[in-house]
């Protein structure tokens, strides 16, 4: 949510996204558009905006941001598993402890 609320183009070229995605809905349901005769469906039209709207995003700087949230994921993922207490669960007798090898020999 950071990264949206401080790229103020990201969320213009979203809006504008989200807008020609509504505009095109209300749209297919009073007239469909046709061209040379074949009727372009619904799906057809959300594609053409998502492929028009690629460069948009990546001039907003959207592939900079996708890769600040993987790395605040990666970040926050790998703390918890490192402070994660094994000895707190409570394991019932007949299951196997939760540290050693887990594989079985056949």
């Amino acid at each position: 949510m950071y990264c949206l609320i401080t790229s103020p183009l990201l969320l213009i070229v979203i809006a504008a996204a989200g807008g020609a995605s509504y505009l095109v809905s209300t749209r297919n349901s009073q007239q469909k558009l046709a061209i040379a005769g074949y009727e372009v469906s619904l799906a057809h039209k959300y594609g053409l905006i998502a492929v028009c709207s690629i460069p948009f995003f990546f001039w907003a700087g959207a592939g900079g941001i996708v890769f600040w949230v993987l790395g605040a994921s990666m970040f926050f993922i790998t703390g918890h598993a490192a402070f994660y207490n094994y000895d707190a669960l409570d394991v019932p007798e007949d299951q196997e402890p939760l540290v050693g090898a887990i594989v079985e020999e056949v």
